[in-house]
Formats: structure tokens, sequence, C-alpha cells
């Protein structure tokens, strides 16, 4: 099993393997606690903060832990995820925080090409897992799934990868706080509005945008009325830590 490295402060790892662009997905209703805390927050910190185990996302959050990333923010460099692209088929109103790379200079993360919520292969229970390489990772802790820590395993699976367009993790250790010129993208002009006014509330500087959606999405009425409501009662109470609107089953 690998050392725990250091982090490569000062070295714009992503933009130099070509990526300018990183992004976290999210329902629309989670806007207004990512925007006042200015941050994509890590399990133990939500719980600290009060959010229960509804806030999380009922398939996935249970295997993040198990598998030994709950101590990670999540961020995708993948311009289509497939979760995304279904729930915006099923209507439920879903928005992408879009950072630039050099965002993560200085920040400790790691690089994982599987999916580590969905994967089947992992290293637990005697089986040896996914194999480590240069291009696939290494295990670290009781991770179950090898990832890139080291600088040039970080630079060997983006180049490796990067022109195949296999989705890849980017995993904060922690908290990662979005910057100033983080932009909140949007699927339909109505979801932007909502956006925009959440941002205006809690006083972020980000950019808003209205960007054609990776597939088909005809907002569902049922879903919208829920997520307004939920905004609403967000931008109301700040102390209020939801009410386990449900969107990882649509």
């Amino acid at each position: 099993m690998a050392s725990h490295p250091m982090k490569e402060n000062g070295i714009d790892v992503l933009g130099e393997c070509g990526v300018t662009q990183v992004h976290h997905y999210a329902p629309l209703h989670y806007l207004p606690f990512i925007a006042r805390e200015k941050a994509l927050l890590c399990k133990p910190t939500l719980a600290r903060l009060g959010f229960g185990p509804s806030h999380l996302r009922s398939m996935s959050s249970k295997q993040d832990i198990e598998r030994g990333f709950g101590d990670c923010a999540f961020l995708t460099i993948d311009f289509e995820p497939r979760i995304v692209k279904a729930k915006l088929f099923a209507g439920f109103p879903h928005i992408a925080l879009r950072v630039p790379s050099k965002a993560f200079l200085g920040v400790d993360f790691s690089l994982c090409r599987y999916n580590v919520a969905m994967t089947r292969v992992l290293r637990r229970h005697g089986m040896p897992g996914r194999p480590e390489s240069a291009t696939n990772g290494r295990y670290y802790d009781k991770r179950q799934l090898p990832v890139a820590r080291e600088l040039p395993d970080k630079k060997a699976m983006l180049k490796e990868h990067l022109p195949r367009r296999t989705m890849i993790e980017v995993l904060v250790h922690g908290d990662f706080f979005l910057p100033s010129d983080t932009t909140v993208i949007c699927y339909a002009e109505e979801d932007a509005k909502i956006a925009r006014l959440v941002l205006s509330e809690c006083g972020v500087p980000w950019g808003c945008a209205c960007e054609p959606p990776p597939g088909p999405y005809r907002r569902n009425r049922s879903y919208v009325s829920k997520v307004e409501e939920f905004i609403e009662t967000a931008l109301m109470d700040p102390a209020w830590r939801g009410n386990g609107l449900e969107f990882d089953r649509v």
C-alpha cells in the first residue's frame, strides 16, 4: 500500500494536461446550501453542520463511505455524466458548478478513473480489486479503489484517459472552497432564473449561464414545485437543513 504523499503546491497539473474546467453536478435545490458556504463540503463537515443522512444521495453516500471516500468532496472531469442526463431526462432540475482548473493549485486532491459509488470491482473481502499502475492509480489507506495522488501518477492517468474521454473523478481531501470565478450552469432558462435569485440572496458573485442540456430535458411540474418550495424555505431560514427531498430515485 502506497504512502501518503505531499500535495504538489504551485503546480497546475490539471491545466498542464489540458484540463481547463472541472465540474460538480448537483440538484438545483442544493444551491442555497452550497452558495451559503461557498464550498463543496465532505460528509463529516456536513454532519457537523447538522445535515442528516436524508440530505445525502441515497444511491451513493453509503458506498462512498464504505469504500473509503467519505472524507472527500467530489468533482469530475466529465462534461456529460450519465447520472445528470438521467435526472434531466426525468425532469428533475440539476445544475453544474464549473470551476477553472487553476482553483486546484495548492489543493490536496486525488484522481480516480473509476466511479467510486458504482464500480463493482473493489479491493475488499480478500479480492485484489483493480490493478495498481501509473495510469490506474494506487491504493492508499483503507480506500478500496486505486487513485492517483502523486504528481507523476496524475499526469500518467490524465495523459492516458483524457483522450479516451474516460470519466475521471477529482476527489478533494476535505472541503473544497469554491473560487469567485465559479459559474453555475443551468439547462433551462427557468432554472437559471432561480439560480440567479439564490446567488443574489446569498451574496455570492458567481456567474450563472444557461446551456443546452446534455440530453432531453422537460421540467417536471411536480418536481419543479417541490424544488421551488424547498429553495424558498432554505433562503428564508439559514438554519434549516432540508426535508429529505429525494432526487436519486427519479
